[in-house]
């Protein structure tokens, strides 16, 4: 696989100026970039000696010297994004796409105008709406382990979305987000989303690249913010192609009785590792959080979350599977950490592990930190291949071991599929991994 080369001819802080100017920020959003830049050049490139990122080399990045595309006044809408968002269309409250972190396409139906939700590109966001965005992106938490990356795409972040829903609203529609990318890019795509209190959402975050024989860089982030109250549910679907080697950090805080649901599927790019973080800082706070991985070829995958529970009286519940065919890799780590004081705090975590094929390779490592005494805290995690047994069952009734093993995986990894509310959502995201095992010969 050839290297990536660079699309702009301007780098570093040059770069930074030019993205500002192109998309005509306030002063504010440029200062922000500035320091997001100066973090990235001050944070180390993680190395395998970092526990948390011993699973995944990344010798061969040169990052200071990957910059993205400038953003067009317009780029086409893929006609393979067009038959996605078609195929949903009537269901959907609302539906934006980038291409290379160009908008593309913006539909918001009047009734959610009407109700005054914000729905949005970043950049008309900063412009309509900059108090309410200012002041969420001035409260951004940088992680240590993986701030060499997030500091890269808040700096060179040129597409992505904002959600905000004013107290007390009720989406009823689902909304969905598509990034894409095109040949041998970098791509820095930024979600924000704010709830304010007692209100209810579902979004769908999806991201799609061809396969390339080229690389291709990605480094996103997705702030969740959640009111007091509040009803979260965040779908971020992952299929990018091969080629792809993309970075994800996500992290999400809980206001007092709110609840989180995230749903991570992640089917595509050659190496892609994500950080998911709930911290439940709020009393009656709960978040659930779930996971489908399915890796071929020689996919690599690593999957890193964190349950925080920095008050009491919160609650977390994670299950994560994942089935590997062929050649490729998964890792799984999961940290529950019960800060002091934390009473009453409940938490459980789960990996579930399907290897496919002999040359496949799982590994999981869940890890509890409890520094409370009055809590409730389990994790779980198994590594098997197929059951001998149900594929005994369903042969003796007649179908072909390549059937049955597809019967099998499908069965696995449904139950978290079966957890997306908005059926058009779950739907198309359900078609695209069965698409996916269906290609398999298992």
């Amino acid at each position: 696989m050839s290297n990536m080369l660079t699309t702009t001819s301007p780098a570093g802080l040059e770069l930074i100026e030019a993205i500002s100017r192109h998309l005509a920020e306030p002063e504010w959003a440029s200062a922000h970039r500035k320091e997001a830049w100066s973090r990235f050049l001050q944070a180390p490139t993680p190395s395998r000696t970092h526990e948390h990122w011993r699973r995944t080399d990344i010798s061969h990045l040169d990052l200071e010297n990957i910059t993205p595309r400038l953003p067009s006044e317009y780029r086409a809408l893929p006609e393979w994004l067009e038959a996605v968002i078609r195929r949903g269309a009537r269901r959907i409250g609302g539906t934006l796409a980038f291409v290379d972190g160009t908008l593309v396409h913006e539909h918001v139906t009047d009734s959610l105008r009407k109700k005054g939700v914000i729905f949005t590109s970043w950049s008309q966001a900063i412009q309509r709406h900059p108090d309410l965005v200012r002041r969420a992106i001035e409260n951004v938490d940088y992680d240590p382990a993986d701030e060499k990356f997030t500091a890269m795409a808040r700096a060179y972040a040129t597409g992505g979305t904002v959600l905000i829903v004013p107290r007390g609203t009720e989406v009823t529609l689902p909304l969905q987000t598509f990034f894409a990318a095109s040949e041998a890019q970098a791509v820095f795509p930024h979600t924000l989303v704010i709830l304010e209190e007692d209100s209810r959402v579902t979004l769908l975050d999806g991201m799609f690249s061809p396969d390339s024989s080229t690389r291709a860089f990605g480094s996103g982030v997705a702030d969740l913010i959640l009111g007091d109250g509040s009803e979260l549910t965040y779908v971020l679907f992952q299929q990018w192609g091969q080629g792809m080697e993309y970075f994800h950090h996500q992290r999400a805080v809980l206001g007092r009785d709110s609840h989180l649901t995230t749903i991570t599927v992640a089917l595509g790019a050659s190496l892609s590792k994500a950080t998911i973080e709930s911290v439940l800082c709020s009393s009656g706070a709960v978040s659930d959080m779930l996971g489908v991985v399915f890796g071929d070829d020689k996919q690599h995958f690593d999957h890193h979350t964190v349950q925080l529970h920095t008050v009491g009286n919160t609650t977390s519940d994670l299950l994560f599977k994942v089935a590997l065919d062929e050649a490729s890799y998964s890792a799984y780590s999961g940290l529950i950490r019960i800060e002091p004081g934390a009473q009453k705090a409940n938490a459980y975590q789960r990996n579930e592990n399907l290897v496919l094929s002999s040359t496949a390779h799982a590994e999981t490592l869940p890890n509890l930190e409890i520094e409370a005494n009055d809590v409730r805290c389990t994790h779980g995690a198994t590594v098997a291949p197929v059951d001998i047994e149900q594929m005994f069952y369903l042969m003796s009734r007649g179908m072909a071991p390549r059937d049955a093993k597809r019967l099998i995986v499908e069965g696995f990894l449904q139950p978290v599929l079966d957890r997306i509310p908005a059926k058009s959502l779950r739907e198309m995201v359900s078609a695209k991994v069965d698409e996916k095992i269906a290609h398999r010969r298992f």
